[in-house]
């Protein structure tokens, strides 16, 4: 592969749209050539501050709760008499549909800005590192593997994840929201890479139980298990990325 044809894959690259042999070329090509890599560096660059920009604006969930009341306020009855005259029915509804709305506000705040900062900063770091650069910086040692497992994720080895394809783990330690993680980044002869973040658990980081977001185009599930927190990041469906995290939790 020449530069010209790399520039014109470089972003399907990025965006992670190439088959796995067409991913394959580019990442050759990009370890020899400078120039092409630099173009991919700028390139995310330049996601990663759309990313953040498009994450500036949080919920205001105390303003949507106002706005609410607001709403009910003006289309409810002025007269305290007129409450009393409505149909049972019509009051438990009533009283049910206000319960409904704190409870979704209530479960909106349990995920802003604490633990959905955190699934969305490792949605961002496993697209930082898993570049061709970042590759080749990481850890692919067993024994180092081992030692960083037992250091930083609370673990004894990285977890075992061949049987849905993945091997030859390469590691690193990240911080996620001030938080070290042990970043495990497998691959695949068939799909895109994988990320598994491990660390001792620590209360409130991640949401309690199997729990799945989606973040930067990314499937992220988290499950605390045996004092152990992981959370897997994948190009995968649901479906697939929970069966994954399902088993690391066994093999903790």
């Amino acid at each position: 592969m020449n530069c010209d044809e790399a520039k014109e894959l470089v972003q399907l690259y990025l965006d992670r749209e190439l088959d796995a042999r067409g991913a394959l070329d580019v990442q050759r090509h990009l370890g020899t050539c400078s120039q092409c890599s630099r173009l991919l560096d700028m390139l995310m660059e330049q996601d990663q501050l759309l990313r953040h920009a498009a994450c500036s604006e949080g919920a205001n969930s105390r303003a949507v709760h106002d706005n609410i009341l607001g709403a009910i306020r003006r289309h409810s009855p002025t007269a305290g008499n007129r409450w009393i005259v409505l149909p049972l029915w019509k009051r438990v509804a009533a009283v049910a549909a206000v319960i409904i709305i704190v409870a979704l506000l209530l479960l909106g705040r349990l995920l802003l800005p604490g633990t959905a900062d955190v699934y969305a900063a490792v949605a961002s770091d496993h697209a930082d590192h898993c570049s061709v650069d970042s590759v080749m910086g990481a850890i692919t040692d067993s024994e180092k593997l081992a030692g960083l497992s037992v250091t930083y994720g609370g673990i004894n080895a990285p977890p075992d994840l061949s049987a849905f394809g993945y091997r030859e783990p390469r590691g690193r330690v990240c911080k996620v929201n001030a938080a070290e993680f042990l970043h495990l980044v497998y691959y695949s002869a068939q799909w895109p890479p994988l990320s598994l973040f491990v660390r001792p658990h620590s209360p409130n980081l991640i949401a309690d139980g199997l729990t799945s977001s989606t973040s930067k185009g990314y499937e992220v599930v988290s499950v605390s298990e045996s004092g152990v927190d992981v959370l897997i990041v994948s190009s995968l469906d649901n479906k697939q990325t929970s069966a994954i995290a399902r088993a690391v939790a066994s093999q903790l």
